[in-house]
């Protein structure tokens, strides 16, 4: 039992958090599979296979859905850009600098590949956030950290100005992302050599 002294948590209880993140990974396929027009909570629903009015329950309206699936998928991306930033840090530590391409690039092709459905949604978001001011806001506040990392990899390779390099390095990578979930690339060498032009354009 709690004393006195103890902050309350806010925190719901573990079968109840495990629902939501049930419901929103069950978004994150609906909309991976339909669009964000066949995002309806009657959609979710069916996909996670619960019980009509169970996803109002947690999400009142449609934003409230759409907001809390781009913290989601904010979540499930940060444990792969941690260690692929990690491992770019150990590997620009050293001078002279000598990053493993093969190996950077085996980190991101599991991320890309084992995420696809989250890369395919986030994508139709991305679309959606150019006409809805909403979900750009949320877009934008979301991929803060992941701005962060870019600019922590653009220091380490010397930037002078790690907020310029930082976002051209994440542009670079998110065309590279587009291109690869979208057509399936026969060659694996894309990847690769994709990324080492990335990161050496922003190398000094």
């Amino acid at each position: 039992m709690p004393h006195d002294n103890e902050p309350a948590t806010s925190s719901p209880p573990p079968a109840r958090a495990d629902r939501r993140t049930l419901m929103l990974d069950a978004s994150i396929r609906v909309l991976a599979s339909q669009g964000l027009r066949g995002l309806t909570h009657r959609a979710v629903q069916e996909e996670a296979g619960l019980p009509n009015g169970s996803v109002t329950y947690y999400f009142k309206t449609r934003d409230q859905l759409i907001l809390a699936v781009i913290d989601r998928m904010a979540t499930r991306d940060k444990m792969y850009a941690n260690e692929i930033t990690h491992e770019l840090m150990r590997m620009t530590a050293v001078r002279p600098i000598a990053i493993d391409y093969p190996r950077i690039a085996g980190f991101v092709r599991d991320w890309w590949n084992d995420g696809r459905e989250v890369q395919l949604a986030r994508l139709e978001l991305e679309l959606a956030g150019a006409r809805e001011p909403l979900i750009r806001e949320e877009m934008i506040r979301c991929q803060a950290e992941f701005r962060g990392f870019a600019e922590l990899v653009a220091l380490a390779l010397g930037s002078t100005n790690a907020r310029l390099d930082g976002h051209v390095l994440l542009a670079l990578l998110q065309g590279l992302l587009f291109d690869h979930v979208t057509r399936d690339w026969e060659d694996p060498e894309i990847l690769e050599v994709g990324l080492r032009r990335a990161i050496e354009s922003v190398r000094y």
